[in-house]
């Protein structure tokens, strides 16, 4: 069994198997919808994208799901569906599916060329941020077997509920939840563009949390050690995104993933470890400056992804 063993369409349906010419090349797959806090990564992608254009054994694929409050984004809570028939929203999203919702909104935003899927389940409820809500605990929908695969929750056992045990919590609840590491369990997607490095032969080989690529976080959704406070960010040049820190972050992170990746393309299974960087790999980084410095230039802190300032 391999990640590539799932048929999963394209958005709108043309191609029946988006995973199908993955079989024997790298492939880096994000879980993604529209909208939330997370796409300015989108940029970063798109780099990423462009540096191993000449490259035919990688690739990048995008799984839509839609299973996320959309955190300072209300038009999107509803669901991709359901923002597309806002009286606000340009006519032309009348009538797609989420999949094709989530495509158009990607490639005019950020001009992306990547594949992207039709819309399938990535959790067994919908992650809220209401103080009330757990993870975990109401079975809403049947997880993908894609997701079931590659998260490793297809041989856990189920509770009364139908459903596996999470090792997750809340960070929003309004009184502290505890993972029980005793349990089976699996962790989930915490939210959009989680990142998995799958390899030739279709096995997880890295998780990246949906944070890395923004700049403030390592691999594992971690503030980078360098980051500095809120306080500690003065001057106008903290006033736009990307600030310098973020800037130093996507190139850092670029840098990570770059290296990975290559050690994958020759053979290599060792995973990059940013404490033996030596300086030498040269990651894409003129191209990140300017395509994430043009991004920046439009966006001012505090407004959406799709709001120019």
């Amino acid at each position: 069994m391999s990640a590539y063993d799932f048929e999963i369409p394209s958005a709108d349906g043309t191609n029946p198997n988006i995973l199908a010419d993955s079989i024997g090349k790298v492939t880096l797959l994000f879980n993604v919808a529209a909208g939330c806090g997370n796409y300015p990564q989108m940029v970063a992608l798109k780099v990423l994208d462009e540096h191993y254009a000449d490259e035919d054994n990688f690739q990048i694929k995008a799984i839509v799901v839609d299973d996320f409050t959309c955190h300072g984004f209300g038009e999107f809570n509803e669901g991709l569906e359901a923002y597309a028939e806002k009286e606000h929203v340009d006519e032309s999203f009348r009538g797609l599916n989420a999949g094709q919702i989530a495509e158009k909104y990607a490639r005019e935003q950020y001009e992306v060329e990547f594949e992207f899927s039709e819309c399938i389940n990535g959790r067994f409820d919908k992650h809220q941020y209401d103080p009330e809500w757990q993870p975990g605990t109401q079975y809403e929908q049947e997880m993908h077997p894609f997701w079931q695969y590659l998260l490793q929750v297809d041989l856990l056992p189920r509770d009364e509920n139908n459903l596996p045990y999470h090792y997750e919590v809340s960070p929003w609840a309004k009184e502290e939840q505890v993972v029980d590491l005793t349990q089976e369990g699996f962790h989930g997607l915490q939210g959009n563009f989680e990142k998995f490095l799958i390899t030739p032969d279709g096995k997880s080989f890295k998780r990246y949390a949906n944070g890395f690529l923004l700049g403030e976080r390592d691999t594992s959704g971690a503030m980078f050690p360098w980051w500095l406070s809120p306080e500690e960010q003065e001057g106008p040049e903290f006033l736009t995104y990307p600030n310098p820190l973020q800037l130093r972050g996507i190139q850092e992170s670029l840098a990570t993933l770059c290296a990975d990746i290559d050690a994958l393309l020759v053979g290599d299974d060792k995973i990059y470890d940013p404490e033996e960087f030596d300086g030498d790999y040269v990651p894409p980084t003129e191209s990140a400056r300017d395509a994430i410095r043009k991004y920046g230039d439009e966006f001012t802190k505090g407004l959406g992804v799709q709001e120019t300032a």
